[in-house]
């Protein structure tokens, strides 16, 4: 019997401005037949784990609980640096705090209808904190299962870049067809990978953009072979965030302790945990008074935008604390070599010379014009063709629009539905 459904792909770094006839003709169709939300903003930082978590929930980090693409998690005499995009984090994070995410996921929302299914071609912590009460059929790299974190012993051999994103294209097509689930979603670890590795507006960065649309077109046309059968789908295209180009790399804790705020370089009483263009510092043991000082030497450093502190903290969606500060990495006017504007300075822990690797190249998790400027573009049901939305809409925005799309209750959601806006 045929029923509603929502399919979702997500395009990871791509921004509005690099969607072109000549680049990407189907999204660019694709934004001429649909809704086209100018003023996507994403959260902060403006890093894919954490954008992830408030995509499927519809909340900030605030909300959620997942802070950014890395973390300092609590040890004696301080903190210890955690990744949390690598697959033993997902179990690091349910023993620290008991639990996994403190919001439900739509996959969890959706459980009672005709389910739902996630592929994904990013890291391991993106995808599984998209679903972070496995109530999906997941298929990812590192693991594909079932509801229940079941799994399923399939095997997807992938890597990122845009021969993984479009074996992970297959068979999210295959699911989608199969299962014909209440939700759907792509995510697609290009242009993003692209980006980050080259020049932004680069051969290599263009030629990202071309095979993510490519992929777009394939789920497109599955999209309409469901509306053939009666369903009624909503098609969202969009991405987590944008990007900048990085101006230099500071090596923040390494200055940190060059300013004596750290007894030795690797101590654990300060660390910082960089989401790109941003990053959070962790302060205890014996620099757990420290963090005032600290942040009044941070706004003093040509390389830092804004101090982040408490409340401060807590009005951008964040989670405040008193043993945590962050920052905003410096930003610049101005273009790259290739012409494409957006500059900003990116944080590392030590790393002294990764500036000279990364300079002009794609970097993202800071507050920057580009890098929180997603994609939105929604197809369907409630949405006018040819429709471009000039007033802020927000990535947690987009499953309260799903669940509106299912006739489903939106509740305990930072986010709200886009129909009719």
């Amino acid at each position: 019997m045929a029923h509603k459904i929502a399919v979702t792909v997500m395009c990871d770094g791509n921004r509005p401005d690099f969607i072109t006839d000549e680049t990407t003709p189907v999204m660019a169709s694709l934004r001429r037949g649909g809704t086209w939300f100018a003023n996507q903003r994403g959260i902060f930082p403006s890093a894919t784990r954490a954008s992830s978590a408030s995509i499927a929930t519809g909340c900030h980090p605030l909300g959620h609980g997942l802070r950014g693409n890395c973390m300092g998690l609590p040890i004696e005499g301080g903190f210890e640096f955690h990744d949390a995009g690598k697959p033993e984090f997902f179990d690091t994070y349910r023993r620290h705090y008991g639990r996994m995410l403190t919001r439900p996921a739509l996959s969890e929302r959706v459980a009672g209808l005709h389910g739902s299914i996630i592929a994904s071609n990013a890291s391991p912590g993106a995808a599984f904190f998209h679903d972070s009460y496995s109530h999906a059929h997941m298929y990812h790299r590192e693991l594909c299962y079932a509801p229940g974190r079941i799994p399923t012993g399939e095997t997807l051999t992938t890597a990122a870049g845009y021969e993984g994103d479009a074996i992970v294209t297959r068979r999210f097509i295959e699911a989608l067809s199969g299962k014909r689930p209440s939700s759907a979603t792509l995510w697609l670890s290009e242009p993003d990978k692209s980006m980050h590795a080259a020049p932004l507006g680069s051969e290599v960065h263009l030629a990202a953009l071309a095979g993510a649309d490519r992929l777009v077109g394939q789920v497109a046309e599955a999209v309409e072979r469901l509306r053939d059968e009666g369903h009624d789908v909503l098609f969202i295209v969009g991405s987590d965030h944008g990007h900048e180009s990085v101006t230099e790399a500071i090596p923040v804790e390494r200055r940190l302790f060059e300013a004596g705020f750290k007894s030795s370089l690797d101590g654990p009483e300060i660390v910082v945990a960089p989401q790109g263009c941003a990053a959070f510092i962790h302060f205890g043991g014996i620099a757990a008074g420290r963090r005032v000082e600290a942040a009044d030497w941070l706004r003093e450093q040509p390389w830092v935008e804004d101090v982040f502190m408490g409340e401060d903290l807590a009005e951008l969606g964040q989670i405040p604390g008193d043993d945590i500060i962050a920052i905003d990495m410096a930003k610049t006017e101005g273009a790259n070599i290739n012409g494409v504007p957006g500059l900003s300075a990116m944080a590392v822990r030590f790393d002294e010379e990764i500036g000279e690797v990364r300079r002009d190249c794609g970097m993202h998790g800071g507050r920057g014009r580009y890098e929180t400027n997603p994609v939105l573009i929604m197809v369907g049901e409630g949405f006018e063709a040819g429709r471009k939305v000039t007033e802020d809409s927000s990535i947690t925005d987009i499953a309260p629009t799903i669940l509106s799309h299912l006739s489903l209750l939106e509740k305990d959601m930072d986010g709200r539905a886009l129909q009719g806006r």
